[in-house]
């Protein structure tokens, strides 16, 4: 079921995101995405708009959108290769008609994700917080 987060869910959410993106970016320090922990349940996802896909009363992944954008996109470790990802980001199209994110170029898996999705990049550029080369994507009805 996707649903509409609630603040209850922040905490769970928080835990999702930090355990996909150490395995999503093995390429970045842990301790880079532990030092962003508070600042992403405090400020980031409280001002989204967060959707959850919810399995047996249990929080398997979510989305983040600002307008068009998709800021996050991350599934539990143990729910992935399950269809959540592509169910939430349906969702979205849905909601939106029109989508664009960015991903980071050496998270290939992701980017393939996203192509299959019907994404095309359309530029590249470098992530001030990281210094590492982030794939610009884009997609439309």
């Amino acid at each position: 079921m996707i649903r509409t987060y609630r603040e209850t869910d922040l905490e769970e959410m928080v835990r999702i995101w930090y355990d996909a993106s150490v395995i999503a970016h093995p390429f970045m320090p842990a301790s880079f995405w532990a030092s962003h922990k508070s600042v992403m349940k405090e400020k980031y996802l409280p001002l989204a708009e967060n959707y959850v896909f919810e399995q047996k009363g249990k929080v398997m992944g979510f989305i983040s959108l600002v307008g068009e954008k998709v800021c996050a996109l991350f599934i539990a470790p143990e729910a992935q290769e399950r269809g959540t990802g592509k169910a939430l980001l349906e969702h979205a199209k849905v909601l939106k008609g029109r989508l664009s994110l960015k991903v980071y170029r050496d998270n290939r898996r992701a980017i393939i994700f996203y192509e299959k999705s019907g994404f095309k990049a359309v530029g590249k550029e470098i992530d001030d917080h990281t210094g590492c080369v982030q794939v610009l994507m884009e997609w439309e009805i």
